[in-house]
């Protein structure tokens, strides 16, 4: 696999090695949506864990991507690296708002659970990933260029799959408006990045890309070192409401 990849991938990779102490190994998994998930060493693993799922397109930006997220935890100082997780309380004040809104209806009752359970997990793995992650995509296009055709076909995977959430719905329950923004936000940030101008299209169509817009002014308004990724994390979660449903917890190697 390491074969494979472009030198500047390799040269990110190595990075990865030298800063952690650990390299990263490559697990195929058919299983998984996005195309490219990294779990960190952690508890004295001797690996960071990078699964792919199989794709006829060059994995490059999906490997280079998820090398960033683990760059930018190790340039903070051991005391301020910090690990993401939720508190147990997001389910319930979704469900209370859900019930509170106008397309609920007494038929939604065997959908509502699940819902719940799929928006919650989903909305907290958008807070965690997309903001931090429009700073690694900055990254990659300042130092790596010759990564760029592919991180533009790269950032326009991502792009469909979170286009993919518009249309989610159980019965008549749709993800509440407000925790679209993360997503407004990051189509937002890819036509800026890329040049183009059809990202943002379908979240303009449906009266969404204000919260985008918000989302966004407070990522170019918090500092860009990694300093201040839980900073940045901490200001989306208040602007959404989800300040409760996660917290911080010391990062363990």
């Amino acid at each position: 696999m390491l074969q494979s990849l472009r030198p500047e991938t390799q040269s990110i990779l190595a990075e990865v090695e030298r800063v952690t102490g650990r390299p990263v190994q490559f697990l195929r998994d058919d299983s998984l949506v996005p195309l490219s998930t990294m779990v960190t060493a952690r508890h004295g693993a001797p690996f960071h864990i990078l699964r792919h799922r199989p794709s006829n397109e060059p994995l490059d930006y999906f490997v280079a991507y998820q090398a960033g997220f683990v760059l930018r935890l190790y340039g903070n100082a051991p005391a301020e690296r910090v690990d993401f997780a939720a508190t147990g309380a997001g389910p319930a004040l979704l469900k209370t708002a859900l019930l509170g809104s106008s397309v609920f209806v007494k038929q939604d009752d065997p959908a509502l659970d699940p819902f719940v359970e799929m928006v919650h997990h989903w909305a907290l793995m958008q807070l965690r990933s997309l903001p931090v992650g429009m700073r690694v995509d900055t990254w990659l296009a300042r130092e790596y260029p010759g990564l760029k055709d592919l991180q533009t076909k790269g950032i326009g995977v991502l792009q469909q799959q979170n286009a993919a959430i518009l249309s989610q719905r159980f019965g008549n329950l749709t993800v509440p408006p407000h925790l679209l923004g993360t997503c407004a936000a990051h189509a937002v940030f890819a036509d800026r990045l890329t040049g183009g101008e059809s990202f943002a299209v379908p979240y303009t169509a449906m009266g969404l890309i204000d919260g985008g817009h918000e989302l966004l002014q407070i990522w170019d308004r918090i500092a860009h070192d990694s300093a201040h990724d839980r900073a940045l994390v901490d200001a989306w979660g208040e602007r959404l409401g989800m300040q409760d449903w996660y917290r911080w917890i010391q990062f363990e190697p």
